[in-house]
């Protein structure tokens, strides 16, 4: 993934663009500028990932969500996309969607709640009753220059990325190698970053996971990157990893990012990592420690110092 600072602010711009020439209501503007929350369905998110910013309508939310391109434009509405009324939505504005490029997305490519529509999405065959309320479909291209049909490519590789995109590490698990052949000893990991024996002999063996301060002392002693030494650790838990997907984490991660400089994705291997390894150090359990808690400590301590 790119810099928070230049895709994010580039694709927001892009946005708010769009949505320029009407006046948001104030009710949507509080729930723009609010913490982002979990989805549900009938709600609309900005969707982020590197340079790729869309607006989306949620449908479903399990561990996925299910959702549908939407734009505020909708003199390129072709024949297969519903024209909601500017009465259906919270924006005030006729509201464009793409039922037919609804994909299952992960939760971590939302990135603020823009608004709500007032049809029930939820319910098999929404659409009628959508029209029914004063929704209407769009018309087909006029001939092979239309632009409705740029439009609809463009967002089928839109979706297609969102649907690909991943940022959990891997977790290679070839830290303790790495080490090995950089003849790092436990006295040298000691001496380099005032760890006690014990958690020396651990991280020599393979036993623990580094955390992103412990990653930028060992960066240079193994020439590697910093963000390379978190993903030679193991793979982290997955329920943590469930945990940080969610859109308020994603939100924390990228002030982290924006603090200390870095990209979103070197910022969800310090957190994810700085949350592991704490949690381990503390409990020497594997399993689930009570995660939202320490996450929410991670970033209580990263953000305000």
């Amino acid at each position: 993934m790119s810099s928070v600072g230049r895709d994010g602010e580039q694709g927001l711009g892009r946005l708010m663009a769009a949505v320029s020439t009407v006046r948001i209501p104030d009710k949507v503007r509080a729930v723009v500028q609010a913490e982002p929350g979990d989805p549900a369905p009938g709600q609309l998110w900005r969707a982020r990932w590197g340079e790729i910013v869309e607006l989306l309508l949620i449908t479903e939310v399990d561990v996925s969500a299910v959702a549908m391109p939407v734009m505020l434009d909708d003199c390129v509405a072709d024949a297969r996309t519903l024209v909601l009324a500017a009465d259906q939505t919270s924006l005030a504005v006729t509201l464009a969607v793409w039922m037919d490029l609804a994909r299952h997305l992960p939760m971590y490519i939302l990135d603020r709640q823009i608004g709500t529509v007032a049809v029930d999405v939820s319910r098999s065959g929404w659409e009628s009753d959508a029209i029914a309320g004063g929704a209407r479909y769009g018309s087909g291209p006029v001939s092979a220059a239309d632009p409705r049909h740029e439009v609809r490519a463009r967002l089928e590789d839109a979706m297609r990325e969102f649907a690909e995109a991943k940022w959990a590490p891997s977790g290679s698990g070839d830290l303790a190698r790495l080490m090995a052949a950089a003849s790092l000893s436990p006295q040298r990991l000691i001496d380099a970053m005032g760890i006690s024996p014990q958690r020396a002999l651990a991280l020599r063996r393979g036993q623990v996971a580094v955390d992103d301060a412990e990653a930028r002392v060992l960066a240079p002693l193994l020439g590697i990157t910093e963000e390379a030494v978190l993903e030679a650790n193991a793979s982290p838990p997955a329920a943590l990893v469930v945990q940080l997907s969610r859109p308020r984490r994603r939100a924390q991660v990228m002030r982290l990012a924006r603090k200390r400089g870095i990209s979103e994705h070197s910022a969800w291997l310090a957190a994810t990592y700085g949350v592991n390894a704490q949690a381990a150090r503390q409990t020497g359990k594997s399993q689930d420690p009570g995660w939202e808690e320490r996450i929410d400590r991670y970033f209580q301590v990263t953000l305000e110092n």
